[in-house]
């Protein structure tokens, strides 16, 4: 039993060192922004949320062979099986569904719910959304912090789902660029903290501007 926790332990800690420099939290902010701006604009979703996602993961790649592995070192965990994590993630977002159908039903009853009330609660089911992958997060680093952004994710996505906008989608596009710039400062934020704690070694090049 003490060899399984201690296993347990050791994982978590290689997630925790593999997330430290907050460049995913700061990956989601601009994904987030991207669509907010697809929905301020309407320009090509192309170009604000699948092009940014796709060039994500070799960007953050690069910074952190720039920034992060003369620190730490290079980490790698160890991903879960796709199936499972996409059946985990469906499974999550039917549960959402069926609670935000609950209190709609509570709040108008089971008559013909208005066309607008679609729109009005994206920000809600966006914010539980968010709120499950920080809960996933926090359960596979033990980072206490992920919690706190999925709290704001949830929250954030209420508030914008029980005020009335008009027109009702610019509660979408302002929960958005509400939520993504607040991941991206986040992100930001622990980046700073991270080459604040971890300098680079005494005679690296980095520290002497080359």
């Amino acid at each position: 039993m003490d060899e399984k926790i201690d296993l347990e332990e050791i994982e978590r800690k290689v997630w925790r060192d593999s997330m430290q420099d907050g460049l995913e939290i700061i990956m989601i902010g601009v994904v987030l922004l991207g669509t907010s701006v697809y929905y301020l604009s309407s320009v090509s979703i192309f170009f604000t949320t699948i092009f940014p996602l796709i060039m994500a993961l070799p960007i953050i790649e690069a910074v952190r062979r720039r920034y992060t592995y003369p620190r730490t070192g290079f980490v790698k965990v160890q991903a879960d099986d796709a199936k499972t994590t996409a059946g985990g993630i469906f499974l999550y977002g039917v549960v959402v569904v069926a609670v935000i159908a609950v209190a709609l039903y509570i709040i108008f009853g089971s008559g013909l719910w208005p066309p607008y009330i679609f729109y009005q609660v994206v920000p809600a089911f966006v914010g539980a959304m968010l709120l499950g992958a920080m809960i996933y997060t926090r359960s596979k680093s033990g980072d206490p912090r992920y919690h706190a952004y999925g709290l704001i994710a949830l929250a954030g996505g209420i508030a914008f789902s029980i005020h009335r906008f008009a027109p009702v989608h610019n509660g979408i596009t302002f929960y958005l660029l509400f939520i993504g710039g607040a991941f991206l400062v986040f992100g930001l934020v622990q980046f700073a903290a991270f080459l604040r704690e971890h300098p680079l070694p005494v005679g690296d090049g980095l520290d002497e501007g080359e």
